[in-house]
């Protein structure tokens, strides 16, 4: 695939959401059966991430509101160098200092709930395509699924007609969301699911994934002890996250 900025600013409009309809629908068909253009989604994906670090943005911006604020008080009061000086370095100390503390709290939360994350996630397995009476459609889905093209998946199933009474499929289609750091979707397919389908218990084990991923401990604890009452396959693993989160 030949990279150019055009192909750049498209794959940037793809992941936020703000190409045009029908660009989206042909970039869509193309990511399913461009494996090189899915690699460069991925890579923008990355820098995303890396990018996001919402803390670090917001001290910056709390930095150059301080600067105003001096900006227009000397306009009133032209002050002394050394006054003007030391009035900068305390408010950029005190911003410093404010802004550190709740990213050193902030970082050390999210770093144990994304640690454990890590620990505890595992891609909900593929049905075996050979079993049951798959289409061929449904069979290239959990192919992609299972070699990890996990946009083709979204492509494929977001949409898909069989969705609502093929709870499976929610599953793939969260599990999909997930992989792809969109946990909120993730969690609508996961609460698609209700308590008298057969998937409901593993649907709740990858809701409250969801959340821990979310870095909201609350809400996934409050799942956990759900499930651990439920007493079906996924209790032990919930006991033991529920004991990690508590530490």
């Amino acid at each position: 695939m030949k990279r150019s900025p055009e192909i750049f600013e498209k794959i940037e409009g793809y992941l936020t959401n703000t190409l045009p309809e029908e660009e989206l629908i042909a970039f869509e068909k193309d990511l399913i059966i461009n494996e090189e253009l899915q690699q460069e989604v991925e890579k923008h994906r990355i820098m995303h991430n890396v990018l996001r670090d919402q803390d670090t943005l917001d001290f910056k911006e709390k930095l150059m509101r301080i600067s105003t604020t001096i900006k227009k008080e000397e306009k009133v009061t032209p002050p002394s160098y050394f006054s003007s000086y030391w009035k900068v370095a305390a408010s950029i100390l005190i911003a410093f200092g404010a802004g550190a503390s709740l990213y050193w709290y902030t970082s050390k939360d999210q770093n144990k709930t994304q640690n454990l994350y890590a620990s505890y996630y595992q891609t909900f397995p593929a049905e075996d395509n050979t079993r049951g009476s798959t289409t061929n459609e449904i069979q290239k889905v959990i192919k992609q699924y299972t070699n990890g093209a996990y946009d083709s998946v979204v492509i494929a199933l977001k949409n898909h007609p069989n969705l609502k009474t093929q709870k499976r499929l929610c599953l793939y289609l969260g599990n999909s969301y997930l992989n792809l750091d969109q946990e909120k979707k993730a969690i609508h397919q996961f609460e698609d699911i209700n308590p008298t389908d057969k998937y409901y218990e593993i649907a709740q084990w990858y809701l409250s994934l969801s959340y821990l991923k979310l870095n909201q401990p609350q809400k996934t604890i409050l799942i956990l002890e759900e499930i651990i009452s439920y007493n079906g396959v996924y209790k032990i693993k919930a006991m033991k996250l529920l004991n990690e989160l508590k530490k």
